[in-house]
């Protein structure tokens, strides 16, 4: 009986011993963070936006650039059309120059490629949903014809906007102003065709090592499958 007693007791200590050190169970995960809305509610209403487009033809030049800039900000469906409008009938050039300048910008969001310098095989490409196919064609086009303007400033600004946009099939249309009267437009077009054949020539190299990235990998898999069959 007593060596039952000090079973029982033995057994009663060693319970409470495991459940002392027994691994405790990982803490729950923590709740997500709250949602962030990916576009900020506008500002303003449909009717004040039409004032905001009609201050667009200010009498004032910083008016209407600023004008401009807001509908931009907005994604405002017409602030296109009243880029396009301005950028070839303003009698201000600087404002003019201003709006070939920010159609560049907004052309080039449309494709974004961001390659990391430690892993120049993986480039991640990131698609603005905002800007479409027809729109930036649109851009393409209102730069391409701002080359052939009577003024060499507008000329020039819209070569170093069809840079910035990066759009490749714009080659022929460049190379034609290499027959411009104005040397400084000439001397444009040369530095745009560099800079394009430049991001051309970056864009397949990335392809081309994330292709042999690829053929490598596959080739260990092979390798590992043969020397290790099922």
């Amino acid at each position: 009986m007593k060596y039952l007693f000090m079973l029982v007791v033995l057994c009663v200590a060693g319970y409470f011993a495991w459940q002392q050190f027994k691994p405790r169970p990982a803490p729950p995960p923590s709740p997500p963070p709250p949602l962030i809305l990916a576009e900020p509610a506008p500002l303003i209403n449909a009717e004040e936006q039409a004032k905001v487009i009609k201050s667009a033809s200010d009498p004032d030049a910083e008016v209407r650039w600023q004008a401009i800039v807001f509908l931009d900000k907005m994604k405002v469906p017409s602030a296109f059309d009243v880029m396009f409008e301005k950028m070839e009938k303003d009698m201000d050039v600087a404002l003019r120059i201003k709006i070939i300048n920010l159609l560049g910008q907004r052309g080039a969001q449309k494709l974004i490629m961001n390659v990391n310098q430690c892993d120049v095989v993986s480039p991640s490409v990131t698609i603005d949903p905002m800007c479409r196919e027809k729109r930036l064609a649109e851009i393409t086009q209102h730069l391409v014809a701002a080359v052939k303007d009577s003024l060499p400033e507008i000329r020039i600004a819209a070569l170093q906007a069809l840079d910035v946009l990066g759009d490749y099939s714009v080659g022929s249309a460049v190379t034609d102003s290499l027959k411009d009267p104005d040397d400084q437009v000439r001397l444009q077009a040369l530095k745009t065709l560099n800079s394009l054949q430049d991001k051309k020539a970056a864009l397949i190299d990335v392809e081309r090592k994330h292709q042999e990235e690829l053929r490598r990998k596959a080739a260990e898999a092979a390798k590992s499958g043969y020397l290790n069959p099922p």
